[in-house]
């Protein structure tokens, strides 16, 4: 994503604050509900909480300097086992740590479209870690309510995937509806039913 209107250390404090209330979502799975449907069709719970989990360690590796040819298939198959919460949390806050060095979003990361800066990698995740947190709590039956700052300030880059082909891909067709609650307008940007 290209939007350069938000500030490095904002896009920090974002995705910090997004992973922090993804880890509230992934704690408080119910045991039985692992295997729940979520709005990402094809994963259940524990799908999504793997997913975002691969997420978090591909954002170690790469701030940290590593290549995707380096990596290579290091980080495929079942990463969360039995224990996809504590798995979860200790990612994430792998992940936090890095974030809080003092140069990480100037960073750059070299992702599968090629070299960026540590502030436009962590904008796509800050998004994904986001309504990927939303996926778990409707999944597990959990309030789905998302943090009002963290909606608006998610909004562009929602925008930007709903108006950008290649970008849509990753997500289902935006729907179309009129709504003044900010969350639900997010969640339609994304092909979600908020």
């Amino acid at each position: 994503m290209s939007d350069s209107a938000m500030d490095p250390n904002v896009i920090s404090d974002c995705y910090i604050r997004s992973l922090d209330s993804s880890i509230n979502f992934v704690k408080n799975v119910p045991d039985d509900a692992w295997g729940n449907d979520t709005p990402c069709s094809d994963w259940d719970v524990k799908a999504v909480v793997n997913h975002i989990v691969y997420e978090n360690v591909w954002m170690i590796a790469l701030f940290s300097g590593r290549t995707i040819a380096e990596v290579g298939n290091e980080f495929e198959g079942d990463l969360v086992g039995d224990d996809p919460a504590g798995v979860y949390t200790r990612t994430a806050n792998d992940v936090k740590a890095i974030l809080a060095e003092p140069d990480a979003m100037t960073r750059t990361c070299q992702i599968s479209s090629g070299p960026v800066s540590g502030a436009d990698y962590a904008k796509e995740l800050f998004l994904d870690t986001l309504i990927h947190g939303w996926d778990i709590a409707v999944g597990s039956n959990q309030d789905a309510m998302l943090d009002e700052y963290l909606v608006k300030m998610c909004m562009p880059l929602g925008q930007e995937i709903a108006d950008n082909e290649a970008y849509r891909s990753a997500f289902k067709t935006p729907t179309k509806r009129s709504t003044s609650n900010p969350q639900t307008h997010l969640l339609g940007l994304l092909g979600r039913n908020g």
